[in-house]
């Protein structure tokens, strides 16, 4: 018996939902793109969620999860119905995993649910149809984050994955990952 059968029902569905939501909701946070955009970021959160249910070295209550987020493939339409308040969603589904996991298996689903945000915003970039000046502002904001990152010593992505997430996405990223506890960026 996992921990996700000591759950209640509700419970379990939340927990095992977000993975697909929290990808959903990133993707539905900017619309530059329309349907081509919408369409490319759908199929990497299916091609993701595929990704990190075979990765056998998380931890093992992260496979649980994925696994099940992967066998009910089948209610991921009436998932996607409800991914506007997806920061207190997962803030509810990290107090039931406090209870019930250790605090590695909680972070390990933590830092899954960013990688997953990230990966779809990841998928399309929006800034190709930016003007001169657009693409300048957007310049200065990598450079800008390029130095705040080499002053507090962290990792910063490429320029080329950073024109893939845009404004609204990192706006989202970073909300995700402040209600998760998790560093971001």
């Amino acid at each position: 018996m996992n921990f996700l059968e000591e759950l209640a029902p509700e419970q379990r569905e939340l927990i095992i939902s977000l993975p697909y939501k929290v990808g959903l909701w990133l993707s539905h946070v900017d619309d530059t793109g329309g349907d081509d955009a919408s369409q490319e970021e759908t199929q990497a959160l299916e091609n993701i969620l595929k990704a990190f249910n075979q990765d056998v070295f998380g931890s093992e209550a992260l496979q649980y999860i994925m696994a099940e987020t992967i066998n009910q493939r089948d209610k991921w339409d009436s998932w996607s119905h409800d991914v506007a308040n997806i920061p207190q969603s997962c803030q509810k589904a990290i107090d039931i995993l406090h209870k019930c996991l250790d605090e590695k298996e909680v972070n390990s689903y933590k830092q899954r649910l960013l990688e997953i945000a990230e990966a779809v915003a990841l998928a399309f970039r929006e800034y190709d149809s930016l003007d001169f000046a657009g693409k300048i502002r957007v310049y200065i904001m990598y450079y800008s984050d390029k130095i705040k990152a080499l002053g507090a010593k962290r990792g910063q992505k490429s320029l080329d994955q950073y024109l893939n997430i845009s404004i609204r996405e990192r706006k989202a990223l970073d909300t995700l990952a402040h209600t998760l506890g998790v560093r971001y960026g």
